[in-house]
C-alpha cells in the first residue's frame, strides 16, 4: 500500500506529456501555476550555417520550419519546462545531404503567455546542430518584441517608401518570383540560391526594423545592396562566385570585376558577392580599393571612393568623444549585424588624412580624426581593439576576438602610420608603436616552420596571403627599421622556394615600400 502511494505521489509531482516531439515537465510547487495554456513559437535565424543550407525541412516540436526569420507555432498546451525535440534534413549548395538535429528547452511557466524560441544552425562535422539564441528568446512582448511576427514585405515596403526607393523593392519582388518559379519547375539549386541572394537584404532589413535596430545608414546600405543584386540577376541567370565583385563604373584595381557601366547608378564602390547573401557593400573592400588606387598613382579614384563612402559613415559618442565607424551590414562567419572591422577603421583614418594632404579640404581631416577616435571603443560598444598576450591587437573581425588576423592587423597599422605622418598626432603614433611591438612578439606563433598562418586560430594561409604577409613585413621593416621584420620576410620567402614557388623580389619590394606612403 505504501509503495503504491509513493508511486502516486511521484506521478502527481512529475507529469510528462510526450506528443509530437514535445516534452512538458511540471515542477512541483504545491499548486498549478496557471490553468491557462501557453503557446511556444520557433524561428530559425538567418545567420551562420543557414547560409550553407539550401532547401531544408526541420521539425521542432509540432512546427515544420522551411524558411528563416519566420516564427512557427511549435507547442500549445500546459505551462512548464517545455522540451522541443528537433530533427530534419537539409542539403548544402553542392547538393550534399545532412541531418539536422538538436534539443531546445524553454521555461514556459507563465500561463496564458506566448513564447518565442529563436534558434540558429551550426555546421558541425557531418551534421547541422540547432542551438537556442537566448537574446531573441522569451516571452513575446516582454523579452522579445511582438513585431517579430510581422510579415517581411510590408515592413520593408514601408521603409523603402519613406526612402523613396519603393520601385527597387518591386523590381526585387519580380526577380524573386521568377527565380522561385524556376526553382519549383526545375529543382535546380542554382535557382534557389538566386532566390536566396535576392531575398537576403529584404529579410535582414526587415529583421533589423522589427528589432528596432535599423538606422539611416543601414537603410542606405541595404538599398544599394539590393540595387547591385537586382542588377546582377536581371542580366545573369546563374549565382555569382564567392568574392566576385561588381562595380557601377569603368574602373577596378583587379581583373575579373563586373563593370556595370550601364547600371542604374554611377559609383566606384565595390560590391562583393557572398552565397545566399548576394552582392554587398563591404567597407573593407572599399577602403582597400581606395588604397590600391593611391599606390597606383590614381589619386582621383582614391578621392572618389572616399567621397562616395561618406553617406555610409555612422557617427556616435563615447565618453564625451565623437567617433566615426564604417558598419558592415552583411553576416560573415558568426557575426551579427552590424559589425566593425579594424582594417576599415584604420585605413579610413589614414586615407582621409592623406586626402586632406592632397586637397587641403579640412573636412577630410575632421573625419579622419573621428575614425581615429573609434580606437577608444571597447568591444562591448562594437569596438575592435583588444589586449592579447602579445599586447594590443586590431581585430579585422570584431565579433570574433579569438581570431587574430595577421594581415588585417598590419594593414590597420598602415592606416595609423599614414594618419600620424600627416598630423603628427601622438595618440596615433602610440597606437602604431604598440601595435608594431605586438606583431613582433606574435611572429613566432604565426610561423608554422614551413609557412605562415592567416590567423592565430588557423594552421596555414593561402599562397596569396602568405605573399601578402611577406610584403607587409617588408613595409614594417621599411617604416620602423626593425630587423626582425626583414628576417621573417626573408624566412617566409624561403618557404615559397621550398614549395617550388617563385620567390618575391625583396630588394625591389623594399624600394617600393620606401617610396610608398
Amino acid at each position: 500500500m505504501k509503495k503504491n502511494a509513493l508511486v502516486l505521489v511521484i506521478a502527481s509531482l512529475i507529469i510528462m506529456l510526450l506528443v509530437g516531439g514535445v516534452l512538458i515537465v511540471h515542477t512541483p510547487n504545491g499548486k498549478d501555476p496557471s490553468s491557462e495554456d501557453v503557446r511556444v513559437y520557433v524561428m530559425l535565424l538567418e545567420e551562420n550555417a543557414a547560409f550553407e543550407m539550401a532547401d531544408f525541412s526541420i521539425k521542432v516540436g509540432n512546427a515544420l520550419l522551411t524558411e528563416t526569420n519566420r516564427p512557427v507555432l511549435a507547442y500549445r498546451g500546459k505551462p512548464g519546462e517545455i522540451k522541443l525535440d528537433a530533427h530534419g534534413a537539409t542539403r548544402n549548395w553542392n547538393g550534399i545531404k545532412f541531418n539536422v538535429e538538436g534539443g531546445i528547452i524553454i521555461n514556459a511557466t507563465e500561463g496564458g503567455k506566448d513564447y518565442l524560441v529563436t534558434i540558429e544552425a551550426t555546421h558541425e562535422p557531418g551534421v547541422f546542430v540547432l542551438k537556442q539564441v537566448p537574446e531573441l528568446s522569451g516571452v513575446i512582448g516582454k523579452d522579445v518584441p511582438e513585431t517579430l511576427f510581422l510579415e517581411d514585405y510590408p515592413v520593408v515596403e514601408e521603409v523603402m517608401r519613406e526612402a523613396g526607393t519603393l520601385g527597387e523593392l518591386e523590381r526585387n519582388q519580380e526577380l524573386r518570383d521568377t527565380y522561385l518559379r524556376l526553382w519549383g519547375e526545375t529543382g535546380n539549386l542554382n535557382y534557389l540560391l538566386a532566390y536566396r541572394d535576392l531575398s537576403y537584404h529584404m529579410k535582414t532589413l526587415a529583421l533589423l526594423k522589427k528589432l528596432g535596430k535599423l538606422d539611416a545608414v543601414g537603410v542606405k546600405t541595404y538599398v544599394m545592396d539590393m540595387i547591385a543584386t537586382d542588377y546582377y540577376y536581371s542580366r545573369f541567370n546563374r549565382p555569382g562566385k564567392k568574392d566576385m565583385t561588381l562595380v557601377f563604373g569603368n574602373s577596378s584595381p583587379y581583373y575579373g570585376t563586373i563593370k556595370a557601366t550601364d547600371g542604374p547608378i554611377k559609383s566606384n564602390l565595390p560590391f562583393v558577392y557572398y552565397p545566399a547573401r548576394g552582392f554587398n557593400l563591404y567597407p573593407v573592400s572599399a577602403v582597400h580599393w581606395a588604397h590600391s588606387y593611391l599606390l597606383m598613382g590614381r589619386r582621383d579614384l582614391t578621392l572618389e571612393i572616399l567621397d562616395q563612402l561618406m553617406p555610409f559613415v555612422e557617427y556616435g559618442e563615447y565618453n564625451g568623444e565623437t567617433f566615426a565607424i564604417l558598419p558592415v551590414y552583411f553576416h560573415f562567419q558568426n557575426a551579427s549585424v552590424p559589425w566593425i572591422s579594424g582594417y576599415a577603421q584604420g585605413v579610413a583614418a589614414g586615407l582621409y588624412a592623406l586626402a586632406y594632404n592632397m586637397t587641403g579640404n579640412a573636412s577630410y581631416l575632421t573625419i579622419a580624426k573621428l575614425f581615429l577616435n573609434s580606437f577608444d571603443l571597447p568591444l562591448t560598444e562594437n569596438g575592435f581593439v583588444i589586449e592579447t598576450k602579445y599586447g594590443i591587437w586590431y581585430l579585422e573581425y570584431n565579433y570574433y576576438p579569438d581570431q587574430l588576423v595577421l594581415n588585417g592587423d598590419i594593414i590597420t597599422l598602415q592606416g595609423l602610420y599614414y594618419y600620424w605622418e600627416v598630423t603628427g598626432d601622438e595618440k596615433a603614433h602610440e597606437l602604431f608603436v604598440k601595435g608594431v611591438e605586438s606583431v613582433k612578439k606574435a611572429l613566432p606563433d604565426f610561423d608554422t616552420g614551413n609557412w605562415s598562418r592567416y590567423a592565430s586560430i588557423y594552421n596555414s594561409s593561402s599562397e596569396f596571403y602568405h605573399r601578402l604577409h611577406i610584403r607587409l613585413l617588408l613595409w614594417l621593416y621599411a617604416k620602423t627599421g626593425d630587423e626582425t621584420f626583414l628576417e621573417y620576410a626573408e624566412k617566409w620567402n624561403g618557404y615559397l622556394a621550398e614549395r617550388g614557388l617563385k620567390k618575391e623580389d625583396i630588394g625591389k619590394l623594399l624600394q617600393e615600400m620606401r617610396n610608398s606612403p
